[in-house]
């Protein structure tokens, strides 16, 4: 009896799944880069429609009117509570704000969270570290390429213009997502890609596993054929049907225990 580690099987089993495990592997790894990139430029895109659409809403004129110090003004409270629902109808939102860039540089005008957040900017505040994306926001809807980590934590942006009732530029709008949303959405494809590719690899071993298990049942049948014939006995049936090779093989053994019935038979006086 072949040892199981011997058997045909398991060596077909074995190498079926190297190679699945190699080529899923690569795969896996081509594909759940190319989402990552593929999630990443989807959250820019709903950051920079967001921060769009926010911008729209904003007086531009009251925007600029605000000076340091008018925290309590009704202009004030009326944009910030403004910024305050639309930060809180989105669990994936954790900070909206305006800016405008003074003499001294990009300075924060309204704070969603302002009164309710004791880390919330003022009006005037200024922004240390402006990155170009959000220089560009004074000029166009943009979002950052890469997550950008301050006083408030990590987040990926996106940046909209406001514009006053003629046209013209008074500040931005800030929209941040937090890194670790984006990474979440990241781990949980991931996951479907990993657990996917998983059952895949486990219906392919069961698949090749019940084509092994015929292979050899039926090797192993000629196998007991040919010992049988190897202790003198030629009546011997072969019930092998198949249409490949194996079943070749099987004719061929029905012939030669044909030719062996007569040969015998031609030896007796």
């Amino acid at each position: 009896m072949v040892q199981w580690y011997h058997s045909i099987i398991t060596k077909l089993i074995i190498a079926f799944i190297i190679l699945i495990l190699v080529i899923a592997g690569l795969s896996v790894l081509y594909t759940f880069g190319a989402t990552k990139e593929a999630l990443k430029e989807t959250t820019r895109d709903e950051l920079v429609a967001l921060a769009s659409v926010i911008a729209t809403q904003i007086d531009g004129d009251s925007l600029k009117a605000l000076q340091p110090g008018d925290e309590e003004s009704p202009t004030f409270l009326k944009i910030r509570d403004q910024l305050y629902a639309i930060e809180s109808s989105s669990p994936e939102i954790v900070y909206v704000y305006t800016m405008k860039q003074s003499n001294d540089g990009i300075a924060f005008v309204v704070d969603a969270e302002y009164g309710i957040s004791e880390d919330a900017a003022r009006i005037g505040d200024i922004y240390e570290t402006p990155t170009e994306e959000m220089k560009r926001g004074f000029q166009v809807p943009v979002a950052e390429h890469e997550y950008t980590t301050d006083q408030w934590g990590t987040v990926i942006s996106g940046y909209a213009p406001v514009k006053n009732a003629a046209g013209e530029v008074t500040g931005i709008v800030g929209v941040d997502m937090s890194a670790t949303r984006v990474i979440e959405r990241q781990d949980f494809i991931g996951t479907i890609i990993y657990l996917i590719m998983l059952i895949g690899i486990g219906i392919t071993a069961v698949i090749i596993g019940l084509i092994s298990m015929t292979m050899i049942r039926d090797i192993r049948s000629l196998n007991d054929s040919a010992e049988k014939i190897s202790t003198g006995d030629i009546n011997v049936l072969v019930t092998v049907e198949r249409n490949d090779e194996i079943g070749e093989l099987a004719n061929s053994f029905s012939r030669m225990v044909s030719s062996l019935k007569i040969m015998m038979m031609d030896d007796k006086p």
